[in-house]
């Protein structure tokens, strides 16, 4: 406390005040500014010195001592951030001497992130530190998505704290919410760019081209040999390949059964004589798909080995082979490229009234996305209001799970609050384009608030304001 303003000091006073507890005789000479007494002040130390206007020599008289005071204060008037006691004292952080801090009323110190503290009285202080906080002292909000809040009081050094308004630490983010779970969902897949690739354009004499990749023409299927054929011959010679849904049919036709066709649920091939089928493809989804069926619908003539069906990447190397009831995992938009024959034509080189027919489903088990996670609310603290969480994404299709909600950002020195798992998943199991249904992910916790006063042990609190937070 400074001496009066005005009126009789006393020697004993100025001692007191000086040299509190010294009850020595006193010699006024001892307490000239800047001697052993009042102790000097270091040109980077931004406080005022309470003994400024002392005489540093010469005369000296008691009157020289009104409101005069020991120590170095520094007040904090307006809004500031991440303060530090040594940076404000400079190079008398250290001498042992008192040190003031006084922030007033109305007046926020605030951190600007979580690895900051608003007040930081670092280690190494000498002399006694007196704090005298009638503002604010606020750490950083903690992160969205279970941040932890930041500190307000970082006290590694022994100081009093009197403390008539608010030291609160930075609140918790918010708990992420769980993304919801994938469905499962059995649909009739898109089938684009549906190409025959063996019978269209035509060639001379309105024939279909008879085109098969260069795998098959090098000979590697028997009785095939690089003959192939995908109009009827002699007596059948009304069977004429129709292209694709009869668009490309032959003229003078009689029907245009003999061809490629597309309906909701499948595609299909069907001619007779020899082929091969020839077509390429792409698929809306991706899953695992079935050959339906693929066979020689009547016993006329013998021989002509298994209907097969080969589905390549590739119009040059041959790929998967499939035979009725078979199954394929294919990937969405990817062109693929389909070629139905025999295994052996060695039985005749035509297959006159027999119908070589295949059928490949469009029907695929696919997966449904379930809903996004909600995010976290951000933590309360300076500067900063607690956000609320953000709620989950709704479900991307029948059978998934919408995505659970994040959790609110915590109050000022409070945690944030837990976010909301996603829900499950249903349908049928499949492992192809990926393991489905899937449960929702759990949520994450709320972050915990940061510490009012981290560094308790050093401190002597005296508190008729408000606290918020945890201490360590």
């Amino acid at each position: 406390m400074a001496l009066a303003a005005s009126g009789a000091i006393s020697f004993s006073q100025i001692r007191d005040e000086f040299s509190p507890g010294s009850n020595t005789s006193v010699s006024i000479s001892d307490y000239y500014l800047n001697g052993s007494k009042v102790k000097p002040k270091a040109d980077d130390n931004n406080a005022t010195h309470l003994g400024s206007g002392i005489p540093t020599s010469g005369a000296i008289a008691p009157s020289d001592f009104y409101s005069k005071g020991v120590g170095y204060q520094f007040t904090i008037s307006s809004n500031a951030t991440n303060q530090s006691l040594a940076t404000i004292f400079g190079d008398d952080y250290d001498v042992d001497y008192p040190k003031i801090l006084v922030i007033n009323s109305g007046v926020q110190v605030g951190a600007t992130s979580t690895s900051n503290k608003a007040l930081n009285i670092p280690s190494g202080a000498a002399g006694a530190i007196t704090i005298q906080n009638a503002g604010s002292i606020l750490g950083y909000g903690g992160a969205a998505n279970g941040g932890t809040g930041g500190d307000a009081v970082l006290a590694a050094s022994e100081c009093t704290i009197t403390n008539t308004g608010t030291i609160a630490s930075g609140g918790g983010g918010g708990g992420n919410g769980g993304a919801g779970g994938n469905g499962v969902l059995e649909i009739n897949t898109a089938l684009n760019n549906f190409v025959d690739e063996g019978g269209t354009p035509y060639g001379s004499g309105n024939a279909p081209n008879n085109d098969a990749p260069s795998w098959f023409d090098a000979g590697t299927t028997p009785g095939y040999g690089g003959n192939n054929d995908l109009n009827g011959q002699g007596v059948v010679s009304n069977r004429k390949w129709g292209g694709i849904n009869g668009n490309a049919a032959q003229s003078g036709s009689v029907n245009v059964s003999w061809g490629l066709f597309t309906a909701s649920s499948s595609f299909r091939g069907s001619l007779a004589n020899r082929g091969p089928f020839y077509c390429s493809f792409q698929l809306g989804n991706s899953g695992t798909y079935t050959l339906s069926s693929a066979r020689i619908t009547s016993t006329y003539g013998s021989g002509y080995g298994t209907p097969t069906i080969n589905i390549s990447t590739s119009n040059t190397s041959a790929g998967t082979t499939l035979t009725s009831g078979q199954t394929i995992n294919l990937a969405a938009d990817t062109t693929y490229y389909l070629v139905g024959y025999l295994s052996n034509i060695g039985g005749g080189t035509n297959l006159y009234y027999n119908n070589f027919d295949f059928s490949f489903s469009r029907q695929v088990k696919s997966i449904t996305t379930g809903g996004s996670a909600g995010a976290g609310g951000v933590g309360a603290g300076f500067g900063v209001s607690a956000g609320s969480g953000t709620s989950g994404g709704a479900a991307g299709g029948t059978n998934a799970s919408a995505g659970g909600a994040g959790g609110d950002g915590g109050a000022l020195g409070t945690a944030g609050g837990n976010g909301t798992a996603g829900g499950n998943g249903s349908g049928d199991t499949i492992s192809f384009p990926a393991s489905a249904p899937t449960n929702g992910t759990s949520a994450s916790s709320g972050g915990s608030a940061g510490k009012y006063i981290n560094g308790l042990s050093n401190v002597t609190l005296n508190n008729s304001g408000t606290v918020a937070g945890n201490t360590a």
